[in-house]
């Protein structure tokens, strides 16, 4: 387990899709190599070991998916498979940037512009196979927090709400549809913007209902807005560009309106349950020079855009994920 291989195999049997082949009823080596389009005799070594790491069980002449081995199917919903499949622009460009996290934790820098040749959003910003496939990764992530965001959070005094950084709409669109009565903006990059309005278009549910901002979240935001929501976001980013951005909602949060932030949060007084959130962390720190924060680094860094933490953190269900609500000092 010390070596790179083990990963690498899960990584190889989720690209050639052999969990999914033999969760289909499907076990011999050759049969499942020759459905794979791979080397039988290659294929039959990769299955013997991932047998021997307990993700499959082997018999005769057949492979069997164990309970273990049903995480790395692609209908898992731990979502898992999409994370590993080296078929995903994303997940491949994120795995080749991993091995600098030495060279991270030396200069506090992320490792990203060293394997992929720029930072990391204008990498997105030059390849649109590799920013769709991003957007679909968060989209994931929205996937998880809007049902969840929606329901959690009282809504019922607001009117109008900004998913600020929303990506493709996801999470807007969960809160939109639970309650009838709101509006939206949409605000994200304009790329992102128009994969969005494709996905947001044709939605009845919306019609009339959302607007959608494209620009950076950096500069001036649409105002009047009574919730601003910023979910995934923060994390992304060094605590000096999260202080400018907080800056900006707080100017554009209408008057007794509130900040929401979603985002995993470090709990440095225990460990159990933190591995999600730690691996996170370093996940920020190789990619984009951002973090995953504690309570009181969430608390400062409102502070010092002029916004008070109104409301302890509301933990999630879920990846060590809370919600803080801050408003205007």
């Amino acid at each position: 387990m010390a070596t790179l291989f083990t990963p690498w195999a899960l990584r190889a049997g989720v690209t050639l899709g052999l969990f999914d082949l033999v969760e289909t009823g499907l076990g011999a080596p050759a049969v499942l190599a020759e459905r794979a389009g791979a080397d039988k005799d290659a294929v039959r070594r990769l299955l013997r070991h991932l047998a021997n790491l307990g993700l499959l069980d082997r018999g005769p002449d057949n492979y069997r998916l164990t309970a273990l081995g049903a995480v790395l199917t692609s209908g898992h919903p731990s979502g898992l498979a999409r994370g590993l499949d080296q078929s995903d622009a994303w997940a491949e460009a994120g795995d080749l940037a991993v091995p600098g996290l030495v060279s991270a934790v030396t200069t506090g820098r992320p490792a990203w512009p060293q394997a992929a040749g720029a930072p990391f959003w204008q990498s997105l910003a030059a390849d649109p196979r590799l920013a769709a496939s991003f957007d679909a990764a968060m989209s994931g992530h929205a996937d998880a927090v809007g049902p969840w965001l929606a329901t959690a959070w009282n809504w019922s005094t607001a009117s109008h709400v900004a998913d600020v950084g929303g990506g493709t709409g996801s999470t807007l669109r969960d809160i939109l549809v639970r309650h009838p009565h709101l509006r939206g903006t949409l605000i994200d990059l304009p790329g992102t913007v128009s994969r969005a309005e494709a996905k947001l278009g044709g939605d009845a549910a919306l019609a009339g209902r959302v607007t959608l901002s494209p620009g950076s979240f950096f500069d001036p935001l649409p105002g009047g807005h009574d919730i601003l929501v910023l979910a995934h976001v923060l994390h992304d980013w060094g605590d000096d560009d999260c202080v400018r951005l907080l800056h900006r909602c707080a100017e554009a949060v209408a008057d007794g309106g509130s900040v929401l932030v979603v985002d995993r949060m470090v709990d440095e007084s225990v460990i159990e349950g933190q591995l999600p959130v730690t691996q996170r962390d370093l996940a920020m720190l190789i990619l984009l020079g951002g973090k995953e924060r504690t309570a009181e680094e969430f608390r400062m860094l409102g502070k010092k855009a002029g916004l008070s933490l109104r409301r302890s953190p509301l933990a999630a269900p879920h990846e060590g994920l809370c919600l803080l609500e801050f408003s205007s000092d």
